[in-house]
């Protein structure tokens, strides 16, 4: 298999790619840049604007309130508004609040894995944490304030 282009992997039909994210975190991350460039926005338009499903978008909005990422009013004057600082909160923050903590296997978690079990050793235990940590490393070094474009983003937590 071929490495994406650098203009990003292929749109087409038979996609072969795969996201390590679950729709939830990247829709939430997407939500929550589109909220801090466009403070006040419904969530119908922020559906809209990134071509999702509302209704899922309201499930993904309701946890980023429970998480105190968001407020939302309703009526007039209403919408959705971030309640934290952009450049306080990372990537591996949102990811962490929809979904928990990020690791690659499972078995990382376990003081002795099947195959430790098995065989008394595991090589992959290693590989798997060391991963697991350079990508907790980067989705957590980049915050949502570097991702927006200035000229858009206003503070507006509170």
């Amino acid at each position: 298999m071929t490495a994406p282009h650098a203009a990003g992997p292929s749109i087409l039909p038979h996609d072969p790619w795969r996201s390590l994210l679950k729709r939830e975190e990247s829709y939430a991350i997407h939500a929550l840049l589109n909220i801090a460039q466009n403070p006040g926005t419904n969530a119908a338009t922020i559906a809209e604007q990134l071509q999702i499903s509302y209704t899922f978008l309201t499930k993904v909005l309701r946890r980023l309130t429970e998480m105190n990422y968001v407020a939302s009013a309703k009526g007039r004057g209403g919408g959705v508004t971030l309640k934290v600082d952009p450049a306080q909160i990372s990537l591996l923050d949102i990811i962490e609040a929809i979904s928990g903590p990020v690791i690659l296997d499972p078995c990382q978690t376990k003081p002795r894995c099947a195959t430790q079990q098995r065989t008394g050793k595991c090589n992959l235990k290693r590989a798997w944490l060391s991963a697991s940590l350079g990508i907790r490393e980067i989705l957590g070094g980049i915050t949502l304030a570097q991702l927006c474009d200035p000229q858009t983003s206003t503070p507006q937590h509170s």
